[in-house]
């Protein structure tokens, strides 16, 4: 588990969080908690704010209570999911409803984890922590899925590239070929020289 101290010391190890609670002193209180973990942390009393927070803030972990005037929890989940910029963050419902109808629906409106109101503090940051090593994961996922894309284009580009370079070999070989078959037909062309005569010897002559 990746404890409040070991936060400190590594920056990396934090998470930015949204809470949301329409109880002002319940998110306030947990919002604190949060930051002693060494989180970075943001709050939101209301569905419509958090929507709005959220995009601008980007959280890597939501934590929504279920029950709020207006939009509630559910309807916000679903809002949040519908955001490009936010279905790689954590949902984690916050609600004193622990029976299997709501954990269903909580499901259902994309939430990832459910916690029982008030959550107990050994098991959020057990949670959290196992959330930031899943959102690690992930990132070295990301980073090899990218390394692999650019070594599949590096490596196209080297096939075409010697592709090309084997086409002018090719037509090198070909050019030389021809000149070879020319000297060679120049050679079996050359006209043919008449014998060289031999002046008459004066002694074959006969006298008449």
């Amino acid at each position: 588990m990746v404890t409040y101290a070991a936060r400190q010391a590594d920056p990396l190890n934090r998470f930015r969080i949204l809470v949301v609670d329409d109880n002002e002193d319940a998110a306030d209180t947990l919002a604190m908690l949060l930051r002693m973990w060494g989180h970075d942390v943001h709050t939101a009393y209301s569905g419509e704010d958090a929507l709005e927070s959220a995009r601008d803030y980007r959280p890597d972990c939501m934590l929504l209570d279920i029950r709020m005037p207006g939009m509630d929890g559910y309807t916000l989940a679903r809002r949040l999911r519908q955001e490009p910029s936010l279905r790689q963050s954590q949902l984690v419902a916050l609600s004193a409803y622990s029976s299997e109808e709501h954990g269903r629906r909580a499901r259902e409106a994309g939430f990832d984890h459910w916690l029982v109101k008030p959550a107990d503090p050994k098991a959020l940051e057990g949670l959290l922590s196992m959330l930031h090593q899943a959102l690690k994961l992930a990132e070295r996922t990301e980073a090899l899925a990218e390394k692999n894309v650019r070594l599949a284009q590096e490596t196209k580009a080297l096939l075409t590239e010697v592709k090309e370079e084997l086409q002018d070999v090719k037509e090198e070989i070909r050019e030389v070929k021809q000149e070879i078959r020319e000297v060679r037909e120049a050679a079996g062309h050359k006209p043919e020289q008449s014998p060289r005569r031999e002046p008459p010897n004066p002694e074959d002559r006969v006298d008449k």
